[in-house]
């Protein structure tokens, strides 16, 4: 941790340190040192505000009795910066871990009371354990009242407003494109001299970048990778074919899940060149294939991506992230026609469950609501919800982009006839130039046409929406 206060009080404290080992007993990987670091330094925050409120408290342990309730919650509210007038956190995320924090701490501080006890308990310890228990069934029962569902929904709010961006397809292109070239550059120079550490860090860069795009892997997932994993890949006879193209590996993902990587034949080329001239720069005790050469920890990759989208030209630069890439693959994947089967496929592949495919993955509600709902709102408001009974928001057709609220254009008089006949025209030109340009003038052939009344010229012009079958959907489907 970085030397402040909240660090030297987190260190000093025996329960927080207690509550990091036995973190990084169930999470053993050397990444989520960070994590436990963190979360040392967020009951060291809770620790210092206690200590406001109540001058009297040396450390942790004191303060989880029951009479302590009310200033435990105080301390986290002070601590995620809770607004009294608005009543709404500022840093909502805080106060809903910091409930499953203090059981797990009470939790701590039990074993400790039984271990710190005589074969015959004694009152203090027998005392120490009923208050412990206590404190947790108040946490259980009144937390939520009190903290968690408050924050709760200030942490839903902010989200129901946030936009939602993803990469688009011409900055993946550009992004590649990119990629590419430095990494040629890389080789050449490397090729004249294989101890050039600048040009080697690049490559390995353009390397992890190119199996992200490809991949949409988790950062930390891919930039963990091990050369001895990598190098121990041997494929059976039956993967021949697949394996012509790509190389496949099953790396470690979250919940102990394992989760593949596909390695193209040229990053492949690439690989291999890294694995030639990686003793000549590396420490030897870099176990990992993605190499920070000044150190033996592997490369940071969601840095590493950053890097590199900002100045291969993208329109959008900060769409290009790890996340959104992982966002974008499933929400491209929602508009194809795809079994619960091939879903769970997907999400397995992306290495979580389904039901966090649909909740944190899927095309965002504003899309949606502005794409589909929008239909029905429109129909109904215009009184011609009836016309389509029976039809699936699918089959119904709507141009948002023409007026819709008035969908009928009224000529003034019978001296405007003339004018009329030539807005009628027009209006034929401008649709056969619509289908022109979305090359679908045979999939309309058989469509029906709303013919103007040439008895009563001065009646409203009512387009009548005819929605496409089935066929002609797919049949524009397939062509574009």
């Amino acid at each position: 941790m970085r030397a402040d206060k909240i660090s030297l009080v987190a260190k000093k404290d025996p329960l927080i340190c207690a509550f990091a080992s036995r973190y990084l007993k169930i999470h053993r990987e050397n990444h989520f040192i960070l994590v436990a670091s963190r979360k040392m330094r967020e009951l060291a925050r809770l620790l210092l505000e206690i200590k406001k409120i109540k001058p009297t408290i040396k450390g942790l342990f004191e303060t989880l009795k029951p009479d302590n309730y009310d200033i435990l919650v105080s301390a986290t509210k002070a601590a995620s910066r809770f607004d009294k007038d608005s009543k709404t956190y500022q840093a909502p995320t805080f106060a809903l871990n910091m409930g499953t924090t203090l059981k797990q701490c009470c939790d701590i501080a039990l074993v400790y009371s039984f271990k710190k006890s005589d074969y015959l308990a004694s009152t203090y310890s027998a005392t120490q354990e009923a208050d412990l228990k206590t404190l947790i069934q108040l946490i259980n029962g009144n937390w939520k009242f009190d903290v968690s569902n408050q924050a709760s929904s200030d942490l839903n709010i902010n989200k129901w407003n946030k936009v939602t961006l993803v990469p688009l397809a011409t900055d993946l292109k550009l992004l590649k494109d990119y990629l590419i070239k430095q990494a040629d550059d890389a080789l050449y120079k490397l090729q004249e001299n294989s101890s050039d550490e600048k040009s080697y860090t690049t490559l390995i860069e353009t390397i992890y970048c190119r199996i992200i795009l490809l991949n949409r892997r988790r950062p930390g997932e891919l930039q963990r990778l091990l050369v001895n994993t990598y190098k121990s890949i041997i494929h059976h006879e039956n993967d021949e074919l697949l394996m012509s193209s790509f190389k496949r590996i099953v790396i470690r993902g979250k919940r102990e899940m394992g989760v593949p990587i596909l390695i193209s034949k040229d990053v492949q080329e690439h690989l291999n060149i890294v694995l030639r001239c990686r003793s000549k720069i590396l420490k030897m005790s870099n176990i990992y294939l993605f190499a920070n050469p000044k150190s033996s920890k592997p490369i940071v990759g969601y840095k590493a991506l950053r890097k590199h989208a900002s100045p291969c030209g993208a329109k959008n630069p900060d769409a290009l992230t790890c996340t959104r890439l992982r966002k974008h693959l499933a929400t491209l994947t929602q508009l194809f026609n795809m079994s619960e089967n091939d879903m769970e496929q997907l999400a397995s592949f992306m290495g979580h469950t389904l039901g966090i495919h649909r909740q944190s993955y899927r095309l965002p509600d504003d899309i949606y609501q502005t794409s589909r709902i929008s239909k029905l709102l429109i129909l109904m408001e215009n009184g011609e919800a009836g016309h389509f009974k029976g039809k699936s928001l699918d089959e119904i057709e709507i141009n948002l982009e023409e007026n819709l609220m008035d969908m009928s254009d009224k000529p003034k008089s019978k001296e405007n006839e003339h004018g009329n006949e030539n807005w009628e025209a027009t209006e034929k030109q401008n649709d056969e130039t619509h289908l022109d340009t979305s090359n679908a003038q045979d999939l309309l052939e058989n469509s029906e046409k709303s013919k103007l009344d040439s008895d009563s010229i001065q009646k409203p012009k009512i387009r009548k929406l005819v929605p496409w079958t089935t066929e002609q959907k797919n049949l524009v489907m397939n062509f574009f």
